[in-house]
């Protein structure tokens, strides 16, 4: 299969997850289940527990990702805010999460393999903050930057995904709130 066919499949099914996501919210946000599956958009709860280790882990990422940020912020303008959102983020985050994947293709087992992707696009999600049904759309995109990495055999593409996601995520926002407000 064509490598941008690949792409353009993964983005779709990546921004049907957000729709999904979004729909899902909808549902149950007068529901007695909203609070306890979107604890990300009704209020977070004592039930969810991050061990030490990934705590850690997700610390020494945020670091490299602040670390980036104020080298931008303090030798350029502004602006370039959006460079490390579309640019710098797809590329730290893919390489810390599924460079194992990329450089362990070809010594695991198909289900090993895979399983390691489940594994390391879990923790992808998790990583960035998020809880109950917020997940779904950063766990199908690292599920797709997994199946990219493994049809393509090149780590680019999964990039280039990364970056569409995100350019998406805030395209949409900047579109909200210059038409419906903050």
């Amino acid at each position: 299969m064509n490598l941008w066919k690949c792409i353009l499949i993964s983005f779709s099914i990546v921004t049907l997850s957000c729709a999904v996501k979004n729909y899902l919210i909808y549902f149950v946000h007068d529901s007695l289940l909203g609070s306890f599956l979107c604890p990300s958009v009704f209020g977070k709860h004592s039930f969810y527990v991050t061990p030490i280790f990934l705590e850690n882990l997700y610390e020494f990422q945020n670091w490299l990702e602040n670390t980036a940020h104020s080298f931008i912020l303090n030798y350029y303008h502004d602006q370039l805010q959006v460079f490390l959102l579309l640019v710098v983020a797809p590329v730290v985050e893919e390489i810390f999460y599924r460079s194992p994947l990329f450089f362990l293709r070809n010594y695991l087992g198909n289900y090993v393999w895979w399983g390691l992707a489940i594994v390391l696009s879990a923790l992808f999600a998790h990583s960035h903050g998020l809880y109950g049904v917020s997940l779904l759309p950063l766990f199908v995109l690292g599920m797709c930057c997994s199946w990219l990495i493994k049809s393509s055999k090149s780590f680019w593409p999964c990039i280039f995904l990364h970056f569409l996601f995100n350019f998406h995520t805030l395209s949409f926002s900047l579109y909200q709130s210059l038409f419906w407000g903050d």
